[in-house]
C-alpha cells in the first residue's frame, strides 16, 4: 500500500482558503504560514486548517503535475458538495490548463446528469464549467446559489438566487 501523500512544499491553500478561526480572508496569505515550508503553528493550528485535504493529498491517481502549488489550483468539495477548482488570484485562469482543464470537463460530464457541478473560482469571480460551455457567473455573493437549467436547445442557463 502507497504510503497517503502529504502537502510537501506546497502552502497553497493556507493563501487561497477562508480560515475564519484566524480571520484570515480568501486570497491572503495567513499571518502563520512560511511560504512554500507550511505554517509556523502546526501543533495548535485551528480545527479548519487540520481537517482539510484537498483533492490532490486525497486521490493518489492525480499526477504530481496537479499538486497545487505546481497547477496553481486547490481542488476541493464546497458546500453541497459541488467541486471547487479554487485558483490562486495571482493565476486566475490556471483552471483552464492542461492536463486540468481535461479533468475538469470530464467531471463535468460524469456528474452532470446526477446535479453535480463544477466551478472554478479565482475569488471573487466564478465560472460554472459545464460539459459542453464553461459560464462565467462574474462576482457573485460568496453564499450565493445558483439555479441551472438546460433548455431544449441545450443550452444552458444560471440563475444566482440570494442566500439562503
Amino acid at each position: 500500500m502507497a504510503e497517503p501523500r502529504t502537502c510537501g512544499a506546497c502552502t497553497l491553500c493556507c493563501k487561497t482558503m477562508l480560515i475564519e478561526a484566524l480571520n484570515k480572508p480568501i486570497g491572503q496569505w495567513c499571518v502563520h504560514c512560511d511560504i512554500g515550508k507550511g505554517c509556523k503553528t502546526y501543533e495548535t493550528r485551528p480545527q479548519a486548517c487540520r481537517a482539510f485535504r484537498c483533492g490532490w493529498l486525497q486521490d493518489p491517481s492525480m499526477p504530481d503535475s496537479l499538486r497545487p502549488d505546481r497547477s496553481k489550483v486547490i481542488l476541493d468539495l464546497g458546500p453541497d458538495g459541488r467541486l471547487m477548482a479554487r485558483c490562486d488570484a495571482a493565476n486566475p485562469t490556471a483552471w483552464k490548463k492542461e492536463p486540468l482543464y481535461s479533468r475538469l470537463k470530464a467531471w463535468s460530464r460524469m456528474g452532470w446528469a446526477r446535479g453535480d457541478t463544477v466551478y472554478a473560482v479565482a475569488f471573487p469571480r466564478v465560472w460554472l464549467i459545464a460539459p459542453d460551455e464553461d459560464i462565467d457567473l462574474g462576482t457573485p455573493p460568496a453564499d450565493a446559489r445558483f439555479h441551472i437549467s438546460r433548455g431544449p436547445d441545450g443550452k444552458v442557463t444560471v440563475a444566482v438566487l440570494p442566500p439562503a
